[in-house]
């Protein structure tokens, strides 16, 4: 320790013309804040930037400057054997040198700032929004880490060995790995433990440039190649095994299962199909985010971006699924299958906007930035588009493979149009005016639509491609729930308290039976099986399975905290009835019930 610090000492005294030149600078923004014309509204503005630049330029410039050359010239100028000849371990001529570039980086940044600091006081730091040691704080670790690497690139060069080339390619691959260690962590959206990931190999980084010049003063001794030889292989060393376990952790967090999630998850669930969609925070892993397509039927689970979660969509038909595979700022749909051996890329780039799938995945409608297009899946191009009004929202139904029905949700109603790629006519067939938003159920053939508008007490039964007016429904202050069902019959749920009624209709409007409810805030609709409609209840969550042609309640299932429904903007019942209905218990537990036997089974 002695030793380092007279070897400190030295590299002061050789280099005491840098505290004048500090001293200068320190100086200047006074005069700058004196100069009429230069000083603006606020001298004291002016001097506390003008040192903050002067302060951090001058320490960032002198950590490279000194880190290029407090090893390096002396090996290029052949002094280093003056430390050698003396009694000196070549740790204390490293960490003495180390500890003089540091201290006078630190020393010169306080220098020129301190004054002005003094000076302005409270208006240096509102004008900065930081503290004195902040300001330290931050210089010190940005000019430290120049430091240290201006000294590796420095001991390279100045070696003037094939050497380089394989470094360069080290540090490449450095790169590159800390890249695809990242790129798991991103789509998991674990922002905390990417942070912590590079805060630790930023560490290993410094701790391998500081034991590396240690080893290199060690085994290089006067030797300009030796040193750049015993730099590399401590330093790369050191990264290797800073990589290798910085990749076993990532390793362990993206190996989470399904089991593993707990606290808040995102659900979506196919009703016509075995697909559901689970995603959320898993167990000791911070904020890491894991998330899987789930085959309910065979079991299989398939992992997927956390992000897609969000965009999940599945097929009329219930047997495919698809999902944006987030890529920078593109987002290229994936699709998935039941029974196939791997999901498939689309190869069509969609982000944004409202998506709107064909029964059986082979069209895709997608309406963005006041455009409507219409893709081809299995030739993976686009086949047409169109300008459209602009809209909040958008829902839509694909009539055949060539004909595309869009509902277009304006400030000032619902706009309906209809897409003929045959004639690549874009056409309006219809409008509702007066509602800012509108509530739509479609019956299996997209001929007629059950319609409400928001916070409204009146349901009326529509054309679905003109929206003119057949028939009221039903009205009152306590409608919960109306829409078509698979066989073309309609429900309306009627709330009056104490007294729920479901309301049953063929598919023209006109009344079959109305069945009492009992008890209950009926609050959703869940599917249905053809002979039985599922409703959810609140406060306690239970779902209730009635059936319509007997017009009785025929079994509930409580403890249901959240049931997990589907596709908001899908109009259309889907064409397979409701196997399992999916909800949350009270313990986050993902449950599916079967309404037609009451069995029920956990998944996740």
């Amino acid at each position: 320790m002695k030793n380092a610090l007279v070897i400190a000492a030295r590299e002061f005294e050789e280099k005491r013309f840098i505290a004048y030149a500090a001293v200068a600078f320190a100086v200047l923004p006074f005069i700058l804040g004196a100069i009429p014309g230069v000083n603006g509204k606020s001298p004291n503005d002016t001097i506390a930037m003008s040192s903050l630049i002067f302060a951090t330029g001058f320490a960032v410039a002198l950590a490279v400057m000194s880190g290029a050359s407090f090893i390096g010239r002396d090996l290029s100028d052949g002094r280093m054997s003056f430390y050698f000849s003396r009694p000196v371990a070549p740790a204390s001529i490293w960490f003495g040198k180390l500890m003089a570039g540091t201290l006078m980086v630190l020393g010169v940044f306080v220098l020129i700032i301190g004054p002005a600091w003094l000076v302005t006081g409270k208006a240096w730091k509102s004008f900065w929004g930081i503290t004195l040691g902040q300001g330290i704080a931050i210089v010190l670790v940005v000019a430290l880490s120049l430091f240290l690497i201006a000294h590796v690139i420095g001991t390279f060069a100045r070696s003037r060995s094939a050497l380089i080339a394989a470094d360069f390619a080290a540090a490449v691959l450095c790169g590159v790995s800390v890249r695809y260690l990242v790129l798991p962590l991103i789509a998991g959206q674990a922002l905390i433990i990417i942070k912590w990931l590079l805060i630790s190999l930023g560490v290993a980084l410094v701790l391998a440039i500081l034991g590396g010049g240690a080893w290199q003063l060690e085994r290089g001794r006067t030797d300009r190649k030796r040193h750049h030889l015993a730099l590399s292989q401590f330093l790369w060393g050191t990264m290797a095994l800073a990589l290798l376990i910085a990749a076993g952790y990532v390793g362990w967090v993206v190996s989470a299962k399904p089991a593993d999630i707990t606290g808040e998850m995102v659900t979506l669930h196919s009703p016509g199909g075995p697909f559901l969609t689970v995603a959320g925070k898993a167990r000791s892993r911070a904020d890491y985010n894991a998330a899987w397509l789930m085959n309910t039927e065979d079991g299989r689970n398939i992992r997927i971006d956390s992000r897609s979660a969000w965009g999940m969509q599945y097929t009329r038909d219930g047997r495919s699924a698809f999902w944006p595979v987030v890529e920078g700022n593109l987002a290229e749909l994936r699709r998935y299958t039941a029974g196939a051996a791997e999901p498939v890329d689309t190869g069509l780039n969609v982000w944004g906007g409202f998506i709107m799938i064909s029964d059986d995945g082979s069209r895709i409608a997608v309406v963005d930035r006041g455009i409507l297009s219409i893709h081809d899946v299995k030739q993976k191009r686009l086949l047409m588009s169109a300008r459209v009004p602009q809209l909040r929202s958008a829902r839509g139904c694909f009539l055949s493979p060539d004909r595309f029905r869009l509902y277009a949700q304006t400030d000032a109603g619902l706009q309906i149009f209809e897409f003929d790629m045959t004639s690549h006519s874009l056409v309006p067939t219809g409008e509702i005016t007066g509602a800012p938003f509108l509530h739509l159920s479609l019956d299996p053939t997209a001929s007629r639509m059950v319609v409400r508008a928001g916070r409204s007490s009146v349901v009326t039964l529509n054309d679905a491609r003109t929206g003119a007016v057949i028939r009221t429904l039903a009205s009152g202050p306590n409608l919960a729930t109306s829409r078509y069902l698979r066989d073309g019959r309609i429900i309306v749920v009627d709330t009056p308290e104490n007294a729920p009624v479901l309301h049953l209709f063929a598919a023209d409007g006109s009344p079959i039976r109305d069945i009492a409810l009992g008890r209950g805030n009926y609050t959703g609709f869940a599917g249905d099986d053809g002979t039985r409609v599922i409703l959810m209840t609140s406060r306690p969550g239970t779902l209730v399975a009635i059936n319509l042609d007997r017009g009785v309640i025929e079994r509930q299932e409580s403890g249901a905290n959240e049931w997990i429904g589907s596709n908001w903007y899908e109009v259309r019942p889907p064409i397979g009835p409701l196997r399992e209905v999916v909800y949350r218990d009270s313990e986050k537990h993902v449950v599916a019930w079967n309404p037609a036997t009451g069995a029920k089974r956990k998944i996740a």
